[in-house]
């Protein structure tokens, strides 16, 4: 579920009356969804049947801009609840402008939702018509259902009354734009021109109007080539390779042998931090299925060999055996901190544990306890399942969340107490002054829900557990992702940013769609801050309780910079013969593992974990792996692009000359086919079997000729951003009859 802006505050409850809909029983009508009552069975709209289009349009009492939509329910799960529906929205009962594609717990919690409220130029979408779609419900064939509806938004007459001018303007200005490309397509310059001159409107960026006066006016297929080039070249694409371009590969980490074969033992809940500059990833501790550990490991990247530094830190002046702790690594001054611990807490006797912190000089192999308790210090009390990041630059470290271990909650007798357990806020640290400061205490009883809608003092931040945060050192900002915290987590931020200069926060929403990675306890984040991406590696899930899908491995990338998630691997396969067959192919869905990414070659890496066996509870991994990410370089497009417009060459060819079209598919074409690779090898010899195609060689065939080259020009367009290219959608298509 997204979360509300609360940016204007001019937004209020708006009125509206059913308008139509598609059909419903008699005891369950339409005007039942005006009222809140959660607690009466039959106050709700249900549709006569679940054959679509199902459907209920609401008609607001003024025009308005609808930022988001509440939704209430029955008192207890109910299978005609929404799985999954849309949000459709505008001016007149039949405009389709999809706002929202979500779907609804199936509880009895009020769910509130951003709907899309702007359009491309930042304008906003002027709205007097609703339309509610539902698509499926929690039982299967069982009919739909709404219990209660709010919208919520602006309708002041001045800012309706500009915004109503600003979209009837971007109206109009597709209209022409749609025009321009009929009239284009079909030959009828005279027309376009004079449209052009009336209404200096231009159809896409100069660029690819001469684009297409090469492609299609000249069929200079060769200077299209040129023009493809330099587009890569000035960055036009740069935003498709981005999106398009990314092919994980795994790999068992090659290690080579060394004295006695040593490496870390099986384990879950360690911890590694990397240095990149240096290519060096160190191991700390963690469980190995029966104890905890205290050994530190180093592993050269460059050699491939695994160093012990130590086997028991704690005798050479370092933490105590621990997991679920967590470590950073400042790289300039070549220093790693550890802060944290699992503690069973029905386990010790007297008084409660204290939060140790230590320091590891690299340089030095020299640990030093900075402090026994950080909470004597204004820092954190004992916690786990944290975060921390060190901020090199200001030589600061941030740690955000995680569980308290001597809580009262946790510590009580009383079950529902254990059940809701203390989390911690955010706190920051000075190393050159040993300083703590709260940033943020947590704020899990400053949430408040009024009228349905989530409000949020914007300096606080909701706590949580199993999260992941990462610097961005040149945007100074923190970026935390996901984690938990019981049932209320899901109306808390899934994703959302720090800055470090001004200590303001801010949330990022996610999708409402499935296009998203599933939040808990068992992903892992890390961030490449020359390319402004976050990746985020999600596993096994152990939340027995969470109601979505079970995930197992897939690997997301977020475009900070574009607000984009993309989903580049996923492997859902449960069965453990697979993943036996596949152990040296890529890892096992796991959690308790650790992720670590080297920014300088562009390589995670992933070692250990619980593979979560019902039959081998103690069974923790010792497998070490590296995850590229292969990226198209720019003269793969270029290549991309080339056979792409050799292929239609070999169309126009073929028409006029077949054996001049086939020693241009032997030689022009073929060298740019990777003959090793299956799928492309099938392609080539589909085009060659055209030649073998019995064209009918007889009367003017200019007309073709344009279709192919227009066609040709669309898919090359394919490869800019929409906002240089001419609209997508066709005039004619428009047109009903």
């Amino acid at each position: 579920m997204d979360v509300p802006s609360s940016s204007s505050d001019s937004c209020k409850k708006l009125s509206f009356s059913i308008h139509s809909y598609s059909s419903c029983l008699p005891t369950y009508v339409p005007e039942n969804i005006l009222h809140n009552k959660q607690e009466d069975q039959s106050s709700r709209w249900s549709s006569m049947s679940n054959s679509p289009p199902q459907y209920i349009i609401l008609k607001l009492q003024n025009t308005s801009i609808v930022k988001y939509i509440k939704f209430g329910k029955y008192e207890r799960p109910h299978v005609c609840n929404l799985k999954r529906f849309k949000v459709y929205g505008g001016l007149g009962e039949d405009t389709k402008i999809e706002l929202l594609y979500s779907g609804l717990n199936n509880n009895s919690d009020l769910e509130t939702f951003n709907l899309r409220y702007t359009l491309d130029n930042s304008s906003m979408i002027p709205i007097r018509y609703i339309r509610l779609e539902p698509l499926e419900s929690w039982g299967s064939n069982f009919n739909y259902s709404l219990w209660y509806v709010e919208l919520h938004g602006i309708d002041d007459s001045h800012i309706i009354s500009n915004e109503m001018t600003r979209f009837y303007q971007l109206r109009e200005e597709t209209l022409i734009r749609l025009c321009l490309k009929h009239f284009r397509h079909n030959n009828y310059d005279l027309a376009a021109n004079v449209l052009l001159q009336s209404s200096h409107i231009t159809l896409e960026h100069p660029f690819l109007s001469q684009l297409y006066d090469t492609v299609v006016i000249q069929g200079n297929y060769e200077m299209a080539e040129i023009s493809m080039d330099q587009a890569i070249n000035d960055g036009f694409l740069e935003g498709f390779m981005k999106s398009q371009s990314f092919k994980p590969i795994w790999n068992l980490v090659k290690e080579h042998d060394n004295a006695g074969k040593s490496r870390p033992c099986m384990r879950g809940g360690h911890q590694m931090c990397i240095d990149s500059a240096d290519g060096l990833i160190y191991l700390l501790g963690g469980w190995d299925g029966h104890k905890d550990l205290s050994d530190l490991w180093c592993f050269t990247i460059a050699t491939g060999t695994w160093r012990c530094i130590s086997i028991n830190v704690e005798e050479h002046g370092g933490p105590s055996p621990r997991s679920c702790h967590k470590i950073c690594i400042d790289m300039e001054r070549k220093q790693i901190f550890v802060l944290g611990r699992f503690y069973d807490v029905q386990s010790f006797v007297g008084d409660y544990p204290q939060s140790d912190f230590y320091v590891y000089d690299i340089e030095q192999s020299q640990w030093t306890l900075i402090s026994t308790d950080t909470r004597m210090m204004g820092g954190p009390k004992l916690l786990f399942d944290h975060q921390m990041v060190m901020d090199s630059i200001s030589s600061t470290i941030y740690v955000f969340g995680g569980r308290v271990v001597a809580s009262s909650t946790r510590c009580s007798t009383d079950e529902t107490h254990k059940n809701n357990p203390d989390f911690s806020g955010f706190y920051k640290y000075h190393v050159p002054t040993n300083t703590w400061t709260c940033i943020l205490p947590d704020t899990f009883h400053e949430v408040k829900i009024r009228d349905g809608i989530l409000t949020q003092n914007p300096q606080t931040v909701a706590s949580r557990g199993g999260h992941s945060i990462l610097l961005h050192p040149k945007m100074r900002r923190i970026f935390i992702f996901g984690g938990q915290r019981q049932r209320w987590a899901q109306k808390c931020p899934e994703f959302l940013w720090y800055d470090i200069e001004t200590g303001v926060t801010q949330s990022i929403p996610m999708p409402s769609t499935a296009d998203k990675p599933p939040m808990g306890y068992t992903q892992r984040a890390t961030i490449d801050t020359d390319h402004d991406e976050i990746y985020v590696l999600s596993s096994l899930s152990k939340d027995k309780d969470r109601r979505e899908d079970k995930v197992q491995n897939a690997f997301w990338v977020y475009f900070i910079k574009q607000n984009k998630w993309i989903c580049i691997y996923k492997n859902h396969n449960s069965d453990e013969q697979y993943w036996n067959k596949m152990q040296h192919i890529e890892p096992c869905p796991r959690f308790a593992y650790q992720l670590v990414y080297d920014q300088k070659n562009q390589t995670h890496y992933l070692f250990g974990g619980n593979p979560g066996r019902s039959d081998a509870q103690n069974l923790r991994l010792d497998d070490f792996w590296e995850l590229k990410v292969y990226r198209c370089t720019n003269g793969e497009l270029s290549s991309q692009c080339k056979l792409l417009i050799r292929k239609f060459k070999f169309q126009e060819i073929k028409k006029k000359d077949k054996i001049a079209a086939m020693q241009f598919l032997q030689t022009s074409v073929s060298e740019l086919i990777d003959h090793s690779d299956l799928r492309q090898t099938q392609e080539f010899q589909g085009t060659a079997a055209l030649l073998f195609k019995d064209d009918n060689q007889t009367g003017d065939f200019s007309e073709q000729i344009h279709k192919w080259r227009c066609s040709l020009f669309d898919k090359l367009c394919d490869f800019f951003p929409n906002s240089m290219v001419q609209p997508k959608e066709n005039l004619i298509d428009l047109i009903s009859l």
